[in-house]
């Protein structure tokens, strides 16, 4: 079965930062919404290859080869 628990945290991530952008953009500092979207970006960043690197590993112990 495939583990949801990446895209949620991804999903999560990118609502909260689509928000945070949206009231710091309306509270009229725009020039910190660009700090926002890069740090949601990074976080997308590690939280996907930490699950390709799980994704690796279970492939890997599929054909009995330690990663």
């Amino acid at each position: 079965m495939i583990e949801l628990a990446a895209i949620f945290k991804i999903l999560g991530i990118g609502v909260v930062s689509h928000f945070c952008s949206n009231v710091l953009e309306n509270m009229g500092h725009g020039g910190k919404v660009m700090y926002i979207k890069i740090a949601g970006y990074v976080a997308c960043a590690y939280i996907s290859l930490d699950a390709w690197w799980d994704c690796l590993r279970m492939v890997a112990r599929t054909f009995g080869v330690h990663v």
